[in-house]
């Protein structure tokens, strides 16, 4: 195996072709002899440096939700510089070290929306609040070898230790996207139409549900808004949402991804 294949950013993954549960044993094998690299400025040593811990932990003005999001949306951080690095390496490169810092920050976004959204609180604490992750398309599970949004969620709401919180990855996708990427906010809410709904298995708990939302990124809010459509489709009166960072504004706008 061509070991230049597997190297991104000086951390080892391994090539797409071999299956996930695989790809995991190697990664570990690999990390005991390479390095470990900061996920977000790729100094050796650690996999997040006290650097880019600091950088990661500015909080975006305010309490609230970001401006513009529909539904509303919480994000503990800006999703640029070594955040954004971090959260493509834990997504796309295998980079499962990086989930414990990134899962404090999404716990900090979700904390947020608790305290601040009427919702939320109003479900609480005698109530539940569903914590749902966007879900991974199969095509890129099995690239990837994981769901690592739905791992990510689980992580930060164990970290949360709140009762009232269940998590539980209830949509899946009907039919394939394309890669949204080059796709500005029309045309992604456009390719994302009708794409998700709640599992047969889950209707039951979308019943008059409270839902909190969750992925990494928002960068035009398409994906969270078509998230948001299929809880709501399926009977959840409440939908919000919180990840771990937004797309810093390049208008009046803010920008969110997924």
């Amino acid at each position: 195996m061509d070991e230049r294949r597997g190297r991104r950013g000086g951390r080892w993954t391994a090539p797409a072709e071999v299956p996930g549960a695989v790809r995991a044993g190697l990664r570990d094998a690999v990390g005991l002899v390479l390095p470990v690299r900061c996920g977000g400025c790729a100094a050796p040593g650690a996999a997040w440096c006290p650097g880019c811990r600091r950088a990661a932990g500015v909080p975006l003005p305010g309490s609230g939700p970001v401006p513009g999001a529909d539904p509303q949306v919480w994000a503990a951080t800006a999703c640029a510089g070594p955040v954004r690095l971090a959260v493509t390496a834990h997504k796309d490169a295998g980079r499962a070290d990086l989930r414990p810092e990134l899962a404090g920050l999404l716990a900090t976004a979700m904390h947020r929306a608790l305290v601040t959204d009427p919702g939320l609180r109003a479900a609480r604490p005698d109530g539940t609040v569903l914590v749902v992750p966007v879900p991974t398309s199969r095509r890129a599970g099995r690239r990837r070898g994981e769901d690592a949004v739905a791992a990510l969620t689980a992580t930060a709401t164990r970290r949360l230790g709140d009762p009232s919180l269940t998590c539980r990855p209830v949509l899946r996708h009907t039919r394939p996207v394309a890669d949204q990427t080059a796709l500005g906010r029309a045309a992604r809410a456009a390719n994302l139409a009708g794409s998700m709904a709640v599992r047969a298995a889950d209707l039951r708990l979308l019943d008059h549900a409270v839902c909190l939302l969750v992925d990494d990124v928002v960068t035009t809010g398409a994906t969270l808004a078509e998230a948001a459509r299929a809880l709501q489709a399926a009977g959840a009166v409440h939908v919000v949402a919180a990840v771990v960072g937004a797309t810093p504004p390049t208008t009046s706008r803010a920008r969110v991804s997924a």
